[in-house]
């Protein structure tokens, strides 16, 4: 089975970025993920917002991200013969953050390796304006 060696280039993608999101784009410019925790009762959020939902308080921290695992994901093939690539979208999944998902690319991995449950490392990709969280496969 082929490795998902190729993912798409972000080089040219500007992600939006807004007074909510910029502590976690801030944050991975120097290569380390951070999410969104409620200051008065913890719970975890994504997407960045003005309230938390479980108690509506507009306090925030930003904290650690934890260990990932695959919570689901989906297979693209794009092209034929020298042109074929594989992309792997997946729903990561950080059980430490109290459940919270987020979506990222999976590279750099066989495609057999690739499963619900699978734990994942950090590594990064390059857009026009941000560095963006993708994953790969943790083998033992």
């Amino acid at each position: 089975m082929s490795d998902v060696s190729a993912h798409p280039s972000l080089s040219g993608y500007e992600v939006p970025i807004d007074s909510w999101t910029q502590p976690f784009w801030d944050a991975t410019a120097t290569r380390k993920l951070v999410l969104p925790r409620c200051a008065d009762c913890d719970r975890f959020r994504w997407p960045p917002g003005p309230f938390c939902p479980g108690c509506h308080s507009q306090r925030v921290e930003w904290v650690p991200a934890g260990d990932g695992q695959i919570y689901s994901f989906t297979i693209i093939t794009k092209g034929d013969g020298d042109q074929h690539q594989v992309f792997v979208p997946a729903l990561i999944e950080f059980p430490e953050a109290g459940g919270l998902r987020l979506v990222a690319a999976i590279v750099e991995t066989p495609l057999a390796a690739v499963r619900i449950g699978a734990r994942v490392e950090l590594s990064w990709s390059h857009a026009a304006n941000a560095t963006v969280p993708v994953f790969k496969i943790v083998t033992l």
